[in-house]
């Protein structure tokens, strides 16, 4: 039963419906003393008609990243039920950080209908005439401010509102010394070109301070040059610090992401994979000053987190910044995405069996071994875009992020099932073993070598015959062990590619031909 007073308002608005406006119920409700307010509250009329639904907060941060999910869309070349990284065509992107807070606190009534109500329905045509306000209680948190004054702020990188502290940038560049050899030399080259690109990279997205640091110290651990580092920058600058074999094939747009993050002032890091890191972008860089002697850059997400209380996210998603040049075959694969590199070296045994293994993962009745340090990641990528059927042997992934577990005494060491067979073999054998396997395989020596001889690199056979290893240049290595096993790959019935992480891992796009 209606009560008088509403048939009077009804009458009043000219016998309109009762539900026709919603501030008629909140009146309503309090002539009839059923609303009893526990606190004062403003009512504001904003605006001549029903003001629009808010934008979503996160849309603007979402726009930055459109044109990567259409270049995966359709006419991308993906077949009819294929998937990018898991997800049918859009690559998996992850927000840096959280949603920033531009967006007015007295914006109301989400995009969705019923969004927040119980009983009542969307306000559509029906229920309202055109031109009545729309009015609600609220507090009046905001008494000094200008109307909308927040429209004209400037929009930021996503996940911080704006840079507040200067940025440096500093590329570590390993140079040969005397004693290297030829293929030392050519990835120093190669490292030396990109090092230039990423100086060009980050002055494109606005930080002035940009510089390489060359030569490394002998004996010198990464930790102790990141100390070295931040005594020399100016109080309160932010830090992005990656080696010059990193990210050869990153964007402005992968850069400005760093930058914006090591801008942020807070104790924030963003790394290209915080399980094994090649760049780190640090807010509040001074905290490095008490970093431990950490033996490479791989372990530094993790003592941020765990030891310096830092925020750490990263961008796996982006395969692209997986890549890093640890050998001149890395250069080989990404020459063509990143540009000329100018190295000098016989690469005819290794350009030969490139195009064997792409006609491998080109034919349906075939199978590709991939073993050592590879991802789900790349699997997926391989399922959806080669016809060949794929073997995978998943092993030791993080092997060098692990020093810092292993110093902490908590690690075993690393072993490898293919090196268990050849334990038994001996290195002759791997030919065999793979034909057996497969029709083609690319295997990561650095996991069998690992197996061997235990993840300190400083055991392994010296660089330049491991740079020969993955040339299949096996008459110029003078290690017995890995000159046997590379003879062993170069000479065994099936194609066999030997290399290290970016071979198995993200290169697998540039070993076969894709860019996606």
């Amino acid at each position: 039963m209606r009560h008088g007073w509403m048939r009077d308002l009804e009458q009043a608005r000219g016998g309109a419906g009762f539900h026709e406006c919603r501030a008629w119920n909140s009146l309503g409700r309090a002539f009839d003393g059923e609303l009893r307010a526990t606190e004062q509250e403003q009512v504001e009329v904003e605006l001549p008609r029903t003001p629009a639904a808010p934008v979503s907060t996160a849309e603007r941060a979402l726009e930055i990243l459109e044109r990567d999910e259409e270049a995966g869309g359709a006419g991308g070349g993906i077949r009819s039920g294929g998937h990018v990284e898991g997800n049918d065509g859009i690559e998996e992107v992850r927000l840096i950080g959280h949603a920033h807070r531009l967006r007015a606190v007295q914006r109301r009534d989400g995009p969705k209908a019923r969004a927040g109500e119980a009983r009542e329905g969307p306000n559509g045509v029906g229920q309202r005439s055109s031109r009545i306000a729309d009015i609600r209680p609220q507090p009046d948190v905001r008494p000094d401010s200008t109307a909308h004054g927040h429209l004209d702020r400037p929009h930021f990188a996503p996940g911080y509102s704006r840079r507040v502290q200067p940025v440096a940038v500093r590329i570590l560049h390993p140079a040969s010394s005397p004693a290297s050899g030829p293929l030392e030399r050519e990835l120093a080259t190669g490292r030396s070109a990109n090092a230039e690109r990423l100086v060009r990279l980050f002055r494109a997205v606005a930080v002035a301070d940009v510089r390489v640091e060359e030569g490394q110290p002998e004996g010198r651990l990464f930790g102790e040059r990141l100390r070295e580092l931040i005594s020399d920058l100016p109080g309160g600058s932010g830090l992005v610090v990656l080696g010059s074999g990193s990210i050869p094939l990153a964007t402005r747009r992968d850069a400005a992401d760093l930058v914006t993050v090591a801008g942020s002032g807070a104790r924030r890091a963003l790394a290209n994979n915080r399980y094994s890191a090649d760049v780190v972008a640090m807010g509040a860089a001074s905290a490095l000053a008490s970093v431990p002697d950490l033996p490479s850059d791989n372990a530094l997400p993790r003592w941020l987190e765990e030891s310096a209380g830092y925020e750490v996210d990263d961008v796996r998603g982006r395969w692209r910044l997986a890549i890093d040049l640890d050998s001149p075959l890395d250069v080989l694969l990404t020459s063509s995405a990143a540009g000329p590199t100018g190295l000098e070296f016989d690469a005819r045994s290794v350009t030969d069996r490139i195009a064997r293994v792409r006609a491998v993962a080109a034919d349906p009745r075939a199978e590709l071994v991939v073993a050592g340090r590879t991802s789900s990641v790349t699997l997926r990528w391989l399922e959806s875009h080669t016809p060949s059927r794929t073997r995978a042997l998943v092993e030791e992934r993080g092997l060098r992020a692990g020093g810092l577990a292993q110093n902490r005494g908590s690690a075993r060491p690393p072993r490898s099932v293919v090196g268990l067979l050849l334990d038994d073999r001996g290195p002759e054998a791997l030919g065999s073993v793979l034909a057996e396997l497969g029709d083609g395989a690319i295997v990561d020596s650095r996991v069998l070598l690992a197996h061997r001889l235990g993840g300190d690199e400083a055991a392994w056979p010296v660089p330049e015959d491991r740079y020969a290893s993955d040339l299949l240049l096996a008459d110029q290595i003078r290690d017995p062990w890995l000159r046997a096993l590379t003879v062993s790959a170069r000479d065994s019935a099936i194609p066999v590619l030997l290399g290290g992480h970016t071979l198995v891992g993200p290169g697998v796009r540039l070993l076969l031909g894709r860019r996606r």
